[in-house]
């Protein structure tokens, strides 16, 4: 048996599940649930997953631990871990430690742990190919004490003049490239550069958990 996270649920036939697992071994899998209508997201389950030539199934379902208490801003938040996890990494790819880092960013977003969120989309863009280089310039020189830089075609820091837009010091800079997300300001700074990548690496695909975190006036 597999541990195992459900990432996305959609109903199938009467009883059924079409399911977007996360597994142990840090894959994200499609599958089937045949009488899996009510397996719950944001619960640690066991199952058995057998591969054959059509969607994988998955079968001998049992929680491995208690349905996090989630509600409100704190579901909501949760289902945007969930839905940029299933649109952001590809059916079968294995990232390192993701099981444990979902397993850790969504106990923490239970919580009320914002910080969460921001380092769980920095884990999906590191792993997309999606996330800049932001402690050094276009040049691959070191970032200068005082100056002001921004990203370029969010590809790469030039430094440019404080009144340019989206310019930041390189102090601000270094705290993004180290992940160190402990404050106001650089939640602020991390929340506006996350969006922006996250955006592009889905195409600029709708996020309805982002809508409705703006609908009930505080997005994450």
């Amino acid at each position: 048996m597999q541990k195992l996270w459900v990432i996305r649920k959609q109903p199938y036939r009467e009883t059924s599940a079409l399911l977007t697992v996360l597994l142990d071994d840090n894959r994200l899998i499609r599958c089937i649930a045949r009488g899996g209508g009510k397996v719950s997201e944001f619960q640690p389950l066991f199952g058995v997953l057998a591969t054959n030539k059509g969607l994988a199934n998955l079968s001998k379902i049992e929680p491995a631990g208690p349905r996090l208490p989630l509600s409100g801003i704190e579901l909501i938040s949760a289902l945007y871990l969930n839905e940029i996890t299933h649109w952001m990494i590809p059916e079968g790819a294995e990232v390192e430690h993701l099981f444990d880092t979902y397993t850790r960013s969504v106990k923490d977003v239970s919580l009320g742990e914002i910080r969460a969120l921001r380092l769980y989309e920095r884990c999906l863009l590191e792993a997309a190919g999606h996330y800049p280089i932001l402690n050094q310039d276009r040049n691959g020189q070191t970032l200068r004490q005082g100056a002001w830089y921004r990203l370029h075609q969010h590809q790469e820091l030039v430094e440019v003049r404080s009144d340019e837009p989206d310019a930041l010091l390189a102090e601000h800079w270094l705290s993004l490239a180290e992940g160190r997300f402990d404050d106001a300001l650089s939640l602020k700074h991390a929340k506006w550069l996350h969006r922006s990548l996250v955006d592009i690496a889905l195409g600029g695909r709708r996020l309805v958990s982002r809508e409705m975190l703006m609908e009930v006036g505080k997005v994450q």
